[in-house]
């Protein structure tokens, strides 16, 4: 199965694009305020908390696409 046809891993792979796109907006938030800038603090929270269901949501995906494998495996011995 081609890798762009796997929905696990188009799924995977859009989850690490919002990962990152969480990521670069923490880090303006942390430069503009270090810059002396006075950012939202509770945006900074939901930041966090946006990319920790990010995190978590891509764990669950991998464990959906690492149980058939260790099945596979298994049963290969």
């Amino acid at each position: 199965m081609s890798h762009d046809n796997n929905p696990i891993t188009r799924a995977l792979r859009r989850l690490e694009t919002r990962f990152d796109d969480s990521d670069l907006r923490m880090r303006d938030f942390l430069a503009a305020d270090a810059a002396g800038e006075k950012p939202d603090p509770d945006s900074f929270l939901r930041m966090l908390e946006q990319r920790s269901v990010t995190r978590r949501a891509m764990e669950s995906q991998a464990k959906l696409h690492e149980k058939p494998l260790k099945t596979v495996l298994s049963e290969a011995k």
